[in-house]
């Protein structure tokens, strides 16, 4: 993979100050799902769209639920471990380092009500609860010796823009540019090749939940119907540490500095999902679903700070300065979602499914009340940057009497453009059914690689840091019939 296309989705548009913090990045994050659900859902690789009889498909295929013939609830907690490993690849013999986020989350609680239908209806359910459908946690750090430096962005922005709040007027307020006639430079002007040490520390949490209410009918065990209204709550927190320091005194007056950036986003939206399964015959079964575009309304705080030390004639001096609280509150609508799939039951032995879900990435739209410019400007730059993605879920399960082995394997397609790339995942779960009661666990895996780039900068040299993203969840879950 071209490192151009890894590295876009850290780029950040070049915009209006208050307007830095949304890109098409912000987009990616909040479409690209990874519904986790219950530990059967989970464990059989999150491929029940065409088997249905678990909670968790009313996030996928609601006509699932239509195969429940009792009344449960459920309940599902989890464990989410995520490893980074970061390398500067842009330094000189930089080390590897490992860093871990561990969170404690609630993937699933939900209650399926089941009744006789009319109409020639088996069935006729409804269902409520809430389903996570994607985990934002991750912590990084990375350190190296390499050229440039991050001042030589906040010269850039000085001398193309002026002073915003957020990053060229916190620079100048902490004394590391210097204004001369309207024309801003630095310690670096001189020194634009000069290698120092940096490090960064970034910590990302938050995840993304939905609450959904769906009601399904199974009409004479052949055809099963479901639609579902779906209203996902988001929360994203970003806290990033930059460090900058000339160990070997290459630069004149520069001694270190430290940039900091505060990040946090919440959301809620609305969407629907109708579904629905066509028992073929004893053995098969197929599945159509379509999602409509999730409509976001989102609101952002942001602020930064930064502390420069230089030395002037043998006096050290310290500058620092904090930027104002900004807010910035958007619309966001993602794109169409279309699943479909195929089933085989194996008597009471089992089955095997397999799911496969298409989304156009690129359909993501900003919508900014009063700025047409800048909404032009970002969609323009998503339609450009993120591309169509396919996802395959596959995954099976294998009666024991009472107990049940499940296994799955899943690829997910870089919705990048010009990358066709996909990464893998793949889940193990086991279960204990009886007759009032069972009990579930999971364990899921998936790895990725990404190119993160800690600053942006036109004439400088760039940094890249190659991270390799291991994601491991274990859920269990404890469900009741009646």
């Amino acid at each position: 993979m071209k490192r151009y296309q890894l590295l876009l989705l850290g780029v950040a548009l070049l915009s209006s100050a208050w307007l830095n913090a949304q890109n098409f990045g912000d987009a990616l994050r909040y479409s690209l799902l990874e519904p986790t659900g219950t530990a059967r859902f989970m464990g059989a690789g999150s491929a029940l769209g065409p088997m249905g009889a678990d909670f968790s498909v009313i996030s996928t295929n609601p006509a699932g639920l239509a195969w429940m013939r009792k009344s449960e609830f459920m309940i599902t907690p989890g464990l989410n471990i995520n490893t980074t490993t970061s390398t500067l690849a842009n330094g000189s013999a930089d080390l590897a380092y490992d860093d871990a986020e561990v969170q404690f989350t609630l993937p699933n609680i939900g209650i399926v009500t089941s009744s006789r239908g009319g109409s020639g209806m088996e069935t006729f359910n409804f269902a409520i609860g809430l389903n996570r459908l994607a985990d934002f946690n991750q912590q990084f750090y990375f350190e190296g010796n390499s050229k440039g430096s991050i001042v030589q962005r906040f010269e850039e922005l000085a001398n193309d823009g002026g002073l915003d709040d957020f990053e060229a007027g916190v620079a100048f307020d902490a004394q590391a540019l210097i204004e001369d006639n309207g024309f801003y430079y630095s310690d670096f002007s001189d020194f634009p090749d000069a290698v120092i040490n940096r490090n960064q520390t970034v910590s990302r949490t938050g995840g993304l939940s939905e609450i959904a209410f769906g009601f399904a009918g199974n009409v004479k065990n052949k055809l099963l119907w479901g639609l579902s209204l779906g209203i996902p709550l988001l929360n994203y927190d970003e806290e990033k540490t930059y460090r900058e320091m000339d160990t070997d005194d290459t630069v004149l007056f520069f001694d270190d500095l430290r940039y900091s950036e505060q990040l946090t986003a919440t959301g809620s939206g609305i969407n629907l999902k109708l579904g629905f399964i066509y028992r073929a015959d004893q053995a098969l079964r197929l599945s159509l679903a379509v999602h409509t575009p999730t409509y976001y309304q989102i609101d952002e705080t942001f602020s930064s700070d930064m502390t420069y030390n230089y030395t002037f004639e043998n006096v050290k001096y310290t500058g620092t300065a904090e930027s104002p609280i900004g807010n910035f509150n958007y619309g966001l609508r993602t794109p169409w979602r279309f699943l479909g799939g195929v089933g085989t039951v194996f008597g009471e032995h089992g089955f095997l499914s397999g799911e496969v879900e298409y989304v156009n990435y690129a359909n993501n739209r900003f919508l900014f009340d009063g700025f047409a410019g800048d909404e032009a400007e970002i969609n323009k730059a998503t339609a450009d940057n993120l591309a169509s993605a396919v996802n395959i879920r596959t995954g099976g399960e294998y009666v024991l009497g009472s107990f049940l082995l499940r296994g799955g394997v899943g690829l997910q397609q870089a919705p990048i453009v010009g990358d066709d790339s996909f990464y893998s995942t793949f889940s193990l779960g086991l279960g204990v059914r009886q007759k009032r009661y069972f009990f579930d666990f999971a364990y899921r895996r998936s790895g990725v690689k990404s190119t993160y780039t800690p600053y942006q900068v036109t004439n400088g040299s760039p940094q890249f840091v190659d991270n390799n993203v291991t994601k491991e969840s274990f859920v269990l879950t404890a469900g009741f019939r009646w």
